[in-house]
């Protein structure tokens, strides 16, 4: 008869309830794969911005504006969320960090505030723009949507 705690599943400094620490070299490889996996939406964001962009010209050139703004205040919004995950995960590691839990939310309010104000602006110069500018602000999701497949096959690539 086995006991429960034989098994090497258990051994594992998770199971014993003692917190997971990763080397120097392991902490650097981690950041730099997620630096890349960082350009790689933001590139992804620019192409499909632009593949977007340019396949709603047959709609009509206001959509194609509204498709183009809104893919790069997708892609500056994207920017600013990642750096305020990164703020937010500093504040919490770090005890002693610079950085400011309420900076870091007036940051986020900001954020969406001046999103709704452009997609304001838009409205009231055109419907169909403010459409275009949704899809565009949509952008960064399809992006991760192909960084997701693209772990998802390099992930079964490497297993």
């Amino acid at each position: 008869m086995s006991n429960v705690g034989d098994s090497p599943e258990n051994d594992s400094p998770e199971a014993a309830g003692e917190p997971l620490t990763l080397t120097a070299a392991e902490q650097a490889a981690e950041m730099a794969a997620y630096e890349r996996t960082l350009r790689r939406v933001q590139r992804g964001t620019l192409w499909l911005g632009a593949a977007g962009t340019l396949a709603s010209l047959w709609l009509s050139w206001p959509v194609a504006v509204g498709v183009l703004l809104g893919a790069v205040f997708g892609l500056v919004n994207f920017r600013w969320l990642a750096a305020s995950v990164n703020a937010i995960g500093e504040r919490i590691v770090n005890q002693h960090s610079s950085e400011r839990g309420a900076a870091a939310v007036v940051r986020g309010v900001a954020r969406i505030f001046l999103m709704a104000l452009v997609a304001y602006g838009i409205f009231s110069c055109s419907v169909r723009s403010l459409v275009g500018y949704l899809a565009g602000l949509a952008m960064p999701v399809f992006a991760l949507m192909c960084e997701a497949a693209y772990e998802f096959v390099a992930g079964n690539r490497r297993t």
